[in-house]
């Protein structure tokens, strides 16, 4: 017997009844409910020979993908709990955009209407809790359960107290709450985003997902456009927000990435793991870590300029090195890299900017470095092109890694196209860098002459604070530009994730007095260059005071360490068979001493240390590294001065040229005691050098925020 509405029979399930209850009533006519949604669930409900799991799949896909379908149901779900006593037909919750925002073909996300929780003390530590949940039920989907193939589920997110259902719970870590600057809705708050990003599962359309945090309690969902002020009522906030998703067709583990950004200032990453099976199953194992806090206290959020782009690297569970590009608009990218492409990567970065301006001359003690510079550390303009092509290649690989596909590419170019900020979140203790500013996304091929791009050569010439290109359009196929390389066209950060308590510091040094230098140097290099190079820096710095001894530098960082740490000597390759393999590069200074992190960690044990939590010094180590192309680098030092209250810290990734390493510091510490940030600094030496003919301002890392600066200048 055929039912007025078209169909046979009894409901076969739960869904299908509360379907056709839907198609009976006033929702099923909203104005906001797309025809294709109805076309869609009219053909669903008239389908005799579904089973229950495709049913209920077609149904989520309508939810996802038609205009209006999730709202509607929405509303239907509310009006069955609370049987129509005071519910209109208003905005649903939901997630993406605001209203002004481009058409999403549907919202992709829905939220769960529970009561706002009781709120928390104005103290009290707040988590981030995550599950995976069944979309229909919202039941939590235990750990210890497979993935289904192709299923349907969804990502449970919110901000509160710590729940026993979220992975998260047996290693939770506070929500960094100190870097929020409490201003949005009138200061009530903050609208934070959630992204996620995934080579694996299968994510709506709607990439960036509003979420505010109120001063107390947890979080919330509404439909309120972010940034701006509440107008809804308690009865139209979520407690929750559920991001939909579909898991990979193929079994095996598979990974994705959440973030919670402010302003694009990454505060904290996960890391998400499930092994996905044909169907549903024990002996699955669901995990999420925490792999980065950015900071638990950062300075004055409110005051930097939105990151354009973040980049988190980490470690995946398997120990792949893992690395995620998101925007101000959601993610853009994400992949993952093995030790040995790392590995490779770095090798051949490090390679070519070492062959741009030395060559390593004879064997054994012999062996040293002999320079391909002039006398004033420059090279002629054809020599320039030809470096500068080399990288340009090399770049474009590069590029090419970490966006695979043409889409990625064209996404990435569209976010990063001008001048830009871009936040490189460090896992902690992760040992391998990318060499983010040889990246070149000007397309090139390996064998064609490249044609040199005139403008952006005389803009170079023009203005050293200068960082785009005049005629971007002319940027074709084997263009070289120097604004195609991000070191050239982008301020890139690196800041370290710092201590629980602590802030990132955004200057550094004692306030009211100018600038003072504690310099380590060492006794093995060229004493003519070397004298001259300080003596250079004693004019500009109020104080300098200079050491070659371990002994007596511990006593001087203990006791008056300055507003500056100035290392000038040599990296060392580690002594495993006398202990030293903790750090990828030993400190040496003076004749012999060594220093290692650990020696930092002992002093660091002396009451006097404490000064370092008032000045935060920013420390420099000019080094030359080992006499090989190996990748070794300062973060292991990075890390330690970080921990001991550093501001930042400054490194070089390959061995240096005496003469061109004191060159670029002399250029930086003077554009910093001119007052500028380091990210400017910083951008501004490399220009002048690349003026020269000299491309090894990209070999210069920055571990800080690319607004730290000194407190008083010149």
């Amino acid at each position: 017997m055929r039912h007025e509405n078209g169909y046979t029979g009894p409901p076969r399930w739960k869904l299908e009844e509360d379907l056709r209850a839907l198609r009976a009533s006033d929702l099923w006519h909203r104005p906001e409910l797309a025809d294709e949604a109805r076309d869609e669930w009219e053909a669903l409900l008239s389908d005799e020979d579904i089973d229950q799991e495709e049913f209920e799949g077609r149904h989520t896909d309508i939810l996802i993908l038609c205009g209006g379908a999730s709202e509607t149901w929405d509303l239907f779900e509310a009006r069955l709990r609370e049987g129509e006593r005071g519910l209109s037909d208003e905005v649903p919750i939901r997630s993406g955009p605001p209203p002004a925002a481009a058409d999403t073909g549907g919202d992709p996300v829905e939220f769960d209407v529970e009561p706002e929780p009781d709120s928390a003390p104005v103290n009290e530590d707040r988590f981030l809790n995550l599950a995976v949940v069944w979309p229909l039920s919202r039941q939590t989907v235990p750990e210890d359960r497979t993935l289904g193939s192709g299923s349907r589920y969804e990502l449970r997110v919110d901000i509160g107290e710590l729940s026993t259902k979220s992975l998260l719970a047996g290693q939770a870590k506070p929500f960094p709450e100190s870097p929020l600057p409490h201003t949005d809705d009138e200061g009530r708050g903050d609208w934070l985003e959630v992204s996620v990003v995934s080579e694996d599962f299968t994510f709506p359309a709607v990439v960036v997902h509003p979420l505010f945090l109120p001063l107390q309690g947890g979080s919330w969902v509404c439909p309120c456009p972010p940034g701006g002020r509440h107008v809804c009522e308690a009865g139209h906030r979520g407690r929750h927000l559920h991001i939909p998703f579909i898991a990979p067709e193929e079994p095996g583990p598979a990974r994705m990435r959440v973030y919670v950004s402010y302003r694009g200032n990454q505060l904290q990453s996960v890391s998400l793991t499930a092994w996905v099976a044909a169907r549903e199953s024990a002996g699955g194992a669901t995990t999420a870590v925490i792999d980065y806090t950015l900071t638990p206290g950062f300075a004055d959020l409110a005051e930097l300029p939105a990151r354009t782009a973040g980049v988190r690297v980490g470690r995946g569970g398997d120990g792949t090195m893992t690395v995620d590009v998101t925007s101000q608009y959601g993610p853009v990218a994400t992949f993952w890299l093995g030790d040995h492409q790392v590995l490779d990567v770095l090798q051949k970065a490090r390679a070519a900017l070492l062959d741009c301006h030395a060559v390593w001359k004879g064997e054994g003690k012999d062996r040293h470095l002999e320079s391909l510079l002039g006398p004033d550390n420059g090279k002629s303009p054809e020599a320039r092109f030809h470096d500068m092509a080399k990288l340009a290649r090399l770049g474009w690989s590069f590029f090419q890694m970490i966006a695979r596909g043409r889409r990625e590419r064209a996404a990435l170019m569209s976010v990063l196209r001008e001048p830009a900020q871009i936040q490189i979140c460090r896992e902690e203790h992760q040992d391998l860098v990318f060499p983010w500013g040889l990246l070149y996304d000007i397309r090139v091929e390996s064998q064609t002459q490249l044609t040199p791009c005139g403008p952006g050569f005389a803009q170079v010439a023009a203005d050293a604070t200068a960082r785009s290109c005049p005629a971007p359009e002319g940027h074709g196929l084997n263009t070289l530009c120097p604004y195609g390389f991000w070191g050239y066209r982008h301020f890139i950060e690196h800041p370290p994730s710092v201590p629980r308590g602590r802030r990132l510091r955004l200057t550094a040094g004692r306030p009211g007095a100018a600038p003072a230098l504690t310099v380590a140097r060492s006794n093995r290099l060229d004493a003519r260059l070397a004298d001259r190079h300080l003596t250079m820096l004693r004019a500009g710095f109020r104080q300098m005071n200079v050491y070659d001894r371990s002994a007596t530098l511990r006593d001087a960082l203990i006791s008056d360490p300055g507003d500056c740490v100035y290392f000038y000597g040599h990296g060392r390759r580690p002594r495993a068979a006398e202990g030293e393999y903790s750090s990828a590069t030993v400190l040496e200074i003076g004749d012999t001493d060594r220093i290692l992190p650990e020696d930092l960690n002992a002093w660091a044990g002396d009451e006097g240390w404490d000064r370092w939590d008032e000045l935060a010094p920013l420390v420099f180590l000019n080094g030359c590294h080992t006499a090989d192309r190996t990748p070794s680098s300062w973060l292991g030092f990075v890390d330690t001065f970080t921990e001991l209250h550093a501001s930042g810290v400054i490194g070089t990734e390959i061995t240096m040229d005496q003469a061109l390493a004191g060159e670029f510091a002399e250029r930086f510490w003077a554009a910093l005691l001119d007052g500028e940030e380091v990210g400017a600094a910083m951008h501004r030496v490399r220009i002048e050098l690349l003026r020269k003919g000299n491309v090894l301002g990209l070999a210069y890392t920055a571990y800080c925020s690319a607004a730290l600066r000194l407190r008083s200048g010149r």
